[in-house]
């Protein structure tokens, strides 16, 4: 086996050893190759700081990475991990692990941030040993019905986010790919609606289109339990449903709200970080 960092040559390789590796996973991983590719817009992949691992020609495992600015520090993101089932128990993810981190420190990056099952123990026993320690644990959420709201409110379809308004109406902060700049990449796979009282804008819901997951949703404290977020959830679902992922679990009342308006807890996540 040998170990590479990936070209945009690679693209269909890995979508494909993606999909053989997240095949036995806990959460149905299946998309287009057409929605692979907007995954990793959305979450600022950079093939030429991912990595692969290679059986030959075939490509057997590789870790994507997106690169930005988290909590103040350049920070490498890991938006997929994956070894195909016939390769795993090899070690073959701390050796590939050990070649990225070189090649990271290489380029200045200080720290490396990724998600985790917490049902995953063998991952999460794996991820401890190689110097992750968690920040948050992190709700998914599917909604099986959103509850319609009695009151209506004036909502319209945002193109430019004020995000210096909706930043003042969160209570803590999304995660990687619900990040402002994870919004910012995707102009064309979003949807964006805010609702208004008196002409002033008191609330906003992001939903990504091609996974119908709703990135963010925020109501000003002061317009808080008079229907504003259930009406901005109603109407960005249509007459699907909606995913929720990475909501902070500290975040009592957003889990509660969304519990009452038809979601239901489906796993959880640590949230994990490693300086370089």
């Amino acid at each position: 086996m040998w170990y590479r960092l990936l070209t945009a040559a690679d693209f269909s390789s890995l979508y494909a050893c993606f999909l053989k590796a997240f095949s036995d996973y806990a959460v149905d991983m299946r998309m287009s190759e057409q929605q692979f590719a907007q995954r990793l817009t959305r979450d600022g992949v950079q093939l030429e700081i991912s990595v692969g691992a290679f059986d030959d020609e075939r490509m057997i495992g590789f870790y994507m990475n997106g690169l930005g600015d988290w909590q103040g520090k350049l920070t490498a993101y890991d938006s997929g991990t994956g070894i195909v089932p016939d390769y795993r128990g090899r070690g073959v993810a701390q050796v590939l692990f050990a070649f990225l981190v070189s090649k990271l420190k290489e380029r200045g990056v200080s720290q490396y941030l990724l998600e985790v099952l917490t049902s995953n123990e063998r991952a999460v026993a794996l991820y401890r040993k190689l110097g992750f320690v968690e920040v948050r644990k992190l709700a998914v959420l599917r909604s099986e019905r959103i509850v319609e709201p009695i009151d209506d409110f004036e909502l319209c379809r945002l193109d430019r986010p004020d995000w210096k308004l909706f930043q003042s109406f969160w209570d803590g902060y999304p995660s990687w790919q619900n990040s402002v700049e994870a919004v910012e990449r995707i102009p064309n796979e979003r949807v964006m609606m805010g609702a208004y009282v008196d002409g002033a804008c008191v609330g906003y819901g992001v939903v990504f289109r091609p996974a119908a997951n709703l990135m963010q949703l925020a109501v000003a404290p002061a317009h808080r339990r008079k229907g504003i977020g259930t009406r901005i959830l109603s109407a960005l679902s249509g007459d699907g449903t909606l995913k929720v992922t990475n909501i902070d679990e500290n975040l009592k009342g957003t889990l509660a709200f969304f519990e009452a308006t038809g979601f239901r807890l489906v796993v959880e996540q640590f949230e994990m970080c490693k300086s370089l």
